[in-house]
Order: structure tokens, then sequence, then C-alpha cells
């Protein structure tokens, strides 16, 4: 394969909802989208956007321009290229992996409008033709839980994570207060890393009456002594979405988390999630890829992996998102909380340049 040129586009659209968690609050959707030409076809890729849009989108012009023009015997090879340059710097985590994981998930689409086939049958011979949704996420600073709770409902999903880690009390009641409207609901709790290891230890507790499906985050991303501290706990755990491609071995090969929730825009791209998914398994620990705030890019994505190696479920925004909403056409409507996978080739989506020239940082 050719890899003819490598081009990013930074987006920053105001957020008009209240959106606040317990360690954070979103002023922005903002992303950098990745278009690469490989052997003439374009595809489109995804690189999280947490900090600066226009910073990261120099990173994926700096890394696309050490690809561009070459010849490599397919994505793993450009992959490998590119890595091999960032570790030879250090640079294994952070907007650098980012970069790369937009341009790797590029080259896929790419790839499989080549081959004529969806992103999934890629990495599997025989895919999942629909997969389990639930909705992310709910926002206690958004309005009415119960109002989201009959929205997601409507909108024919499972289930909802709920953002907490506003104090064990406070965050108790609003997760009693989600599970009294939906009883036969999925339900996460995700903290995004609000507690210390004891405090989190004491949310385990009051929460093990609530039939969570998993606890997200509890802990910081990288305190894998806090996330040792509740291997045992009265609720299952979750992490992963902070995780870059070399920090998933050590949680996975030490069963510190019962559920495995990598960003395909953030972790290395779809093969790095497919991998870990896959390793996952193995130690008897589900995959739950982490889509949040990002575009119908990253959500495409992760439902071709979900769709190649098994899921408990994969977070769904049913809220105005306009990244996910407005930027693409092809994806499927969820109906009794499962969602047909895009049968087109590549992601099987078709992105609106018309929304990204409009919305360019």
């Amino acid at each position: 394969m050719r890899i003819e040129s490598v081009e990013a586009f930074p987006i920053k659209i105001k957020v008009k909802e209240d959106l606040r968690g317990g360690t954070f609050g979103y002023s922005h959707y903002q992303t950098v989208l990745v278009r690469a030409t490989v052997d003439g076809v374009e595809g489109w890729g995804e690189a999280m956007t947490r900090s600066d849009p226009v910073a990261t989108a120099l990173l994926v012009r700096h890394l696309g321009n050490g690809i561009a023009g070459a010849e490599e015997r397919g994505v793993k090879s450009a992959w490998e290229k590119a890595w091999r340059g960032l570790r030879i710097r250090g640079h294994t985590r952070g907007v650098d992996v980012e970069a790369l994981s937009g341009i790797e998930i590029a080259l896929h689409d790419a790839l499989g409008k080549i081959r004529k086939e969806p992103l999934c049958r890629i990495f599997s011979k025989s895919p999942a033709a629909e997969v389990p949704v639930f909705a992310g996420s709910f926002f206690s600073s958004r309005g009415s839980l119960e109002d989201q709770v009959e929205f997601a409902r409507s909108r024919g999903l499972a289930g909802a994570k709920v953002k907490v880690g506003f104090g064990v009390d406070r965050d108790f009641r609003t997760l009693r207060g989600v599970r009294k409207v939906w009883q036969e609901g999925m339900l996460v709790a995700d903290a995004n890393g609000a507690y210390d290891a004891k405090g989190a230890r004491k949310a385990c507790s009051a929460f093990s009456g609530l039939g969570l499906a998993w606890f997200e985050e509890p802990v910081l991303s990288d305190d894998l002594e806090g996330y040792r501290s509740l291997r045992g706990s009265e609720v299952k755990i979750g992490a992963g979405e902070s995780w870059f491609p070399g920090d998933f071995q050590a949680p996975i090969d030490d069963r510190l988390i019962g559920v495995v929730e990598p960003s395909v825009s953030r972790c290395g791209g779809v093969r790095v999630e497919v991998e870990v998914a896959k390793k996952a398994r193995r130690s008897g620990i589900a995959f739950s890829p982490m889509t949040g705030m990002n575009s119908a890019i990253s959500l495409a994505a992760s439902l071709h992996a979900a769709a190649a190696v098994g899921t408990v479920g994969v977070e769904y925004n049913p809220f105005q998102n306009p990244i996910q909403t407005d930027l693409a056409a092809g994806m499927k409507e969820p109906r009794g909380g499962r969602v047909r996978v895009p049968t087109g080739a590549g992601l099987g989506i078709e992105v609106d340049l018309r929304f990204v020239r409009a919305n360019a940082a």
C-alpha cells in the first residue's frame, strides 16, 4: 500500500449544556479528524483531543509526513514505523499517541474501502452484525436525571453511564435515583479518577447494593496501587480510557480490573484496541470501548472492534453532540439495547466535509 498523504482537521464547537464531572468540565466538543489517502482511496480517522486541537493537528501532520510517500506492507507496518520514532524519544504516551491513533484509524478505513469490506472483517472472519449499547453519559449538571433516563430509553439504549465523583454520599444518592427509575437498566458509575484509594473503597461498599455493571476509574488512571487495593471489592472495577499501548499489560496480567475500556482514538488505534480486548478476554476481563465525547468516527471504529471480538456494551451518546450526530452519515439507530454495525466498506460512514470546514478550530 502506498500512503500518499495524511491531513489533519482540528474541530472545536462550543458546548451549550452544563457538563461537569467530578474532576472536569466540558466547554467544547473538540477533536482532530484525520484524512489519509492510500492508493488513491481516502480514509478517515480521529485523534482524541482534550487540550488544544491545533496542537494535536500539528503532531498528526508531523507523524503523517514521516510515512507519506512511502510504500508499506500494511497498516501495522506504517504504525510500527511511526511508533519506533516515538519510542526513540520516549514519546509513548500522551498527545503523540493520540495523533498516531487518528492516523491508524484513517489507514484502516482506507484499507477497508480498498478491500471493499467493513473494518470488522479485517479482524474477524465472522464478526457480529450488531452489538449491545448503553448511554454515555448522564450528567447531574445537565438537568433531571429522570428525564435523561427517559430520553435514553426512547433512543433504544440498554442502560447508562452516570458521572459521579462528588463525594460518596452524593454519588450514592445520584446512582440510587437512576436505579429507582431504571430498575432493569445497565448502570455504570464513572468517577474519572475523583477518589483516592480509601475513598474508592468506601464508595464501592456504598454502591454494592445498586447492581452496578461496573465502577469506572474510581481512582486516577495511573494509580495502579489504588486499583490493586480495590481488587476483590464489592463492585466490578473498570478502567482504560486514559491508557496508552504500554499501559494495559500490567493491569490485565494482575487482574486489577474486571472491565477494560480503551479509547480507540487514544490507545493507538483499532489494532491496539482489538489486541487489548483479546488479551483481556483470555484473562476473564470484559471489554467495553470508551467513546465518550468523541466523534462518529471513534464510535464507528469502536463498533467494528466490538463486533470483531465481542463486548459487554459500547458507550453510545444519545444526547446532542454535533461531532457525533452531525459529522457523518451511515450510523444506525439503536433498538432494544443493540445497534447494527455499519455495513459499508471501511468504517461504513461518510464524513460531511462541509461540517468539517464550517467547524474548523
